[in-house]
């Protein structure tokens, strides 16, 4: 989004590590433009397609890791493959979308989802003058990562920054014109024309490998891991957005898209195959997000994913200030905690506003992960000066 919107000018700004970084400083052998098109468990072995060659080689290994990453739901309805729709997952989205908006000279856009994706392009968009109309199946704006009153918060300030939300509005299919580029979207709350349209609808893990070779695949659709990232073959390792993960709350598996799980996961994996023995606990589904002025944060369960996994839940919700409010330039978000009522045991929260949330999520994620109360919260030693 980033990119699109033209703070970050080079692409070359994105990468952390380029092939001669791999090549050179840690002697790595990156084969680019290639595709493993098998694994052999039996004989341990991936074939492996060149596409610069058009030739399969076979190539041995001892351990093997699988990161094959998630990619974009595309909807299978009518006109989902019309010129003008875009997805936004890899650098290569990211280009195509800034090269159509120059070339159609784009007024307006339409977003499909309202997750961190459709979140962050609304303000790429925005930034670029470029009308924003957001359509959301669901009920609320990110109704993944949090409750209907944090995201009417964040509901109202999108719309006063000129955003068009439409919640509850099912996409049922794209018009297209002789050009076959997208026209319109149809949705069951009316039809919305426009000549671009981005499908941030959520991602599906790349499984088809791993699933071909026998691997099992959980109940969530993911890569079934351990927690020493080893698959159902003691021999192949996979993270990343491709994989399962445990829930530290709840106990359950989840998928966690996110790139600070999978760094996570490729540390623990680069120890293990290299003879440690490093455990990966979990996740608790801690995340955030800059939407235009505002912050969004979240950690642990929402109110309606803690009564579904059997909590008996109570829930407080408040205004806060970012620092005191005598000292000019405080400001202020809504913080909603999550609570077991038996005991106390915070369950998650969420925080909505122009003031930083990122310390007080961080805090919770570190106390939560030790199984922190309410009381415990409350009594925690932490540092405050004014400002």
């Amino acid at each position: 989004p980033y990119y699109v919107s033209g703070i970050i000018r080079n692409q070359s700004s994105l990468l952390v590590k380029d092939l001669p970084y791999f090549n050179n400083t840690l002697n790595i052998d990156v084969m680019v433009n290639s595709v493993a098109t098998k694994i052999d468990p039996k004989s341990h072995t991936v074939v492996v397609f060149k596409q610069e060659t058009g030739n399969s080689s076979i190539y041995p290994y001892e351990k093997l890791v699988l990161a094959t990453g998630a990619s974009p739901i595309v909807p299978e309805i009518e006109g989902s493959g019309l010129g003008g729709i875009f997805t936004m997952t890899r650098l290569e989205d990211a280009e195509k979308v800034k090269n159509f908006i120059v070339k159609d000279k784009v007024k307006k856009a339409v977003l499909v989802g309202a997750g961190f994706i459709g979140m962050e392009m609304a303000e790429a968009f925005a930034a670029l003058k470029i009308d924003v109309e957001i359509v959301e199946a669901q009920d609320w704006v990110m109704p993944a990562f949090l409750d209907f009153e944090t995201a009417r918060n964040l509901e109202i300030y999108l719309e006063s920054e000129g955003i068009k939300v439409h919640c509850g509005w099912k996409v049922t299919g794209f018009t297209g014109n002789k050009k076959n580029m997208v026209t319109a979207v149809v949705t069951s709350g009316g039809t919305i024309e426009t000549r671009m349209v981005l499908l941030a609808i959520g991602t599906r893990p790349n499984v088809q490998l791993a699933r071909e070779a026998g691997l099992k695949i959980g109940e969530r659709g993911g890569i079934s891991v351990d927690g020493y990232m080893v698959t159902s073959d003691p021999s192949i390792y996979a993270g990343g957005d491709c994989v399962e993960n445990l829930h530290r709350i709840t106990g359950r598996k989840v998928l966690v898209p996110l790139g600070s799980t999978a760094n996570k996961h490729g540390r623990i994996i680069g120890t293990n195959v290299t003879g440690g023995s490093q455990l990966f606990p979990g996740v608790m589904g801690t995340a955030i997000a800059k939407v235009f002025d505002y912050n969004v944060g979240r950690v642990g369960l929402t109110e309606k994913e803690a009564w579904a996994a059997g909590y008996s839940v109570v829930t407080s919700m408040v205004q806060g200030n970012e620092h005191a409010t005598y000292y000019p330039g405080s400001k202020r978000f809504l913080v909603k905690m999550i609570a077991n009522g038996r005991d106390g045991r915070v369950l998650g929260a969420q925080m909505v506003g122009p003031g930083d949330v990122s310390k007080r999520i961080d805090v919770l994620a570190t106390a939560m992960s030790f199984g922190a109360s309410i009381k415990d919260i409350s009594n925690l030693d932490l540092s405050y000066a004014p400002p």
